[in-house]
This record gives structure tokens, sequence and C-alpha cells, in this order.
């Protein structure tokens, strides 16, 4: 993949405090639908933000919440300042804030914030050695309710006995989510036939920058829908990333194989054209799909399951003054496995 120099880095102060459960929503003022939501102060560690400097610019709010995490500091801001680079000329609704820890599965943040600008996102690098896992799960706990895109996300990474090019590919696929990136394709209606209640169902993205691009990519001979979306629930990945039988080695696809260099593709960056950012193209990798042949269409497997699925749990819509105006269980989704 291709390495791309940080830009536009603001320090904020960040903490964790401890852990809770992974169905505890993020916190906010003001919030009458969700009596257990109070805010907490607590001592600081620095955490960044990453993107455009200017006002109006793109940006996350990442923050570093454990020693795991603060140990790759520069190789987690560099993929998260990849997307930024994408999507820089967003300019998404600030949300008004009390400063307080938010929590978002099992992960917890003082953020001593008046605005929410654009995305924050919590980010742990945990030790699986005894269960002998690696991969990466998130979590999206807030949403803005005016565009269906994300506020409040959680990473928690799993990297034991990966390669650097790995573990970033990993780092880069799951910041992907917290643009939005599968979790936002059912609000906006952008997921037909989805698979999580029905195994033969075709998932696809009907985006139609992703569409267009996908077909200029190689897919105007593929014989299902397009664009096809990951169908098989074995892993828990279905209906929020391409197809790994049509797309291969596409970084947004659920199963990212080992020692292999990931594209991010201009069909991926589209998607987020679709979805309503303002992005950058000529930030995509050279991509051309490897097959589409109708046998690839439905229910092939994955080599090596390191993506696992969007977590699952309440989340909360925020208008713009910060108040939560609606919780919904959110039925799919990635959880550890």
């Amino acid at each position: 993949m291709n390495t791309h120099r940080q830009n536009g880095i603001t320090l904020f102060i960040a903490l964790t405090v401890g852990s809770t459960s992974c169905d505890t929503t993020p916190l906010a003022p003001d919030n009458p639908m969700a009596s257990d939501l109070t805010a907490v102060a607590g001592p600081a560690d620095p955490a960044v933000g990453v993107g455009q400097a200017a006002r109006h610019g793109f940006q996350f709010e990442v923050a570093l919440v454990d020693d795991g995490a603060r140990e790759i500091r520069s190789r987690i801001l560099a993929q998260a300042d990849r997307w930024a680079r994408i999507v820089k000329a967003t300019d998404l609704e600030d949300i008004r804030w009390q400063p307080g820890t938010i929590r978002c599965q099992d992960l917890e943040y003082n953020l001593q914030r008046h605005l929410v600008d654009d995305v924050v996102v919590l980010v742990s690098v945990q030790d699986r050695t005894q269960d002998g896992g690696t991969g990466v799960a998130v979590g999206t706990c807030g949403f803005r309710d005016s565009s269906k895109l994300p506020l409040i996300g959680a990473i928690r990474l799993y990297l034991d006995g990966l390669s650097e090019r790995d573990a970033d590919d990993l780092i880069l696929h799951a910041f992907g989510h917290m643009l939005g990136f599968g979790n936002s394709w059912p609000r906006l209606g952008l997921l037909r036939d989805p698979a999580r209640h029905n195994e033969r169902a075709d998932p696809h993205f009907v985006g139609a920058g992703a569409t267009a691009t996908f077909v200029a990519a190689g897919g105007a001979d593929y014989a299902g829908p397009k664009v096809p979306v990951e169908n098989d629930a074995t892993w828990g990945s279905a209906d929020t990333h391409w197809r790994e039988s049509v797309f291969g080695t596409e970084v947004m696809t659920p199963g990212l194989r080992s020692g292999v260099a990931d594209q991010l593709s201009a069909i991926t960056i589209q998607s987020l054209a679709d979805i309503g950012y303002t992005v950058d193209v000529e930030q995509a990798d050279v991509f051309i799909l490897p097959g589409t042949s109708a046998a690839s269409a439905i229910g092939e497997g994955h080599e090596d399951h390191l993506c696992w699925p969007v977590m699952s749990g309440p989340v909360v819509f925020y208008d713009r003054q910060g108040r939560a105006v609606r919780v919904q269980q959110d039925s799919g989704g990635m959880r550890p496995r």
C-alpha cells in the first residue's frame, strides 16, 4: 500500500478511565433517552487530531487509550491521515458537546471539547496471545442524525504476530469503517437484499459513484447486482464489506490476507462520495477486479479472517445541539469472536 505523509496534526486531551459494557452508549449533555449517560471527569493523557488544520477541513480526533496504542502512535495516525486526505474537503456539521467522558465499545475517553469536529475515534491495541487471536473489532456508537454519518467510534486491534504491513492494512481498514463504510449504508438506503438473516441473499451497494467505478475496474460483465457486498455470514461480516470472492485483496473486504499488499480502490473512495463525503479519488491505489464471474457471485470463503464483524449494540443519533434524539439497537455488526 502507499505511504502518505501526515498533515494537520492538532493536539487534544484524552484518557482511558476503565472499561464498561460493550453495550454502553456514548455520553452527551441533556440526553432524555438514556438515563445512565452522565458525564464524569478525570485526568488526561495526550491524544491527537488528524486531518486538516483549517476550520472547515475534515479531521479525526484519535484517542490512543492505552499503552499498546501509544506504542504504535505514528502508524495509527498515518493510516487515519490517509483517509482524512481522501475526504479532506468534506465539511460535516459540528456537534455541540458537554465536556466529559464518552464511552464506546468498552473504551473510554475524556473529551474536553465543546464541539465534536468531525469524528472521535477511540483506539486500543490489546494482547490476545493466550487466545491466539489476531484481527480488528470496530464499532460506531454515535451518528449524526442529519447525515447518518459517524460521530463516535471505537477500534480494538489485536496485532500479535502480524507483520507491520499487515497491521497497517488492518488499521487502514478499521478507519474506513469509522467514516461510515458499511455501517451507514442501510441507514441511507444504499444496501439492498441484506444477507444477515437470509443466507441465500445477494447483498449489494447501489451508490451511483461506486457502481460506475466498479464497472470501470473490470466489473462490466459481473453477473449479479452491482456492487456485490459480503454475503458470507460465518464470521459476522456480511452486509458491511465488499464481497471478498469478487474483490480479492481490496482493503475493505473482511478477510485481509497475510503477507499480501491490499489496495484501497477508487470503488471504495467513490462509495464514500455516495454516502455524503467530498472525496479525492486520486488518492486511490491502482486496482482491477481479480475475478467477476457468475461462479464467484455467492458463497465463496475467505483466506484469513483478520477483520471481524462490526460490533452490535445500541447507537445514539445526535442533533446539532448534541442532544440524543433517538437510540437504536444495532442488530448487525462487528463483535469480537
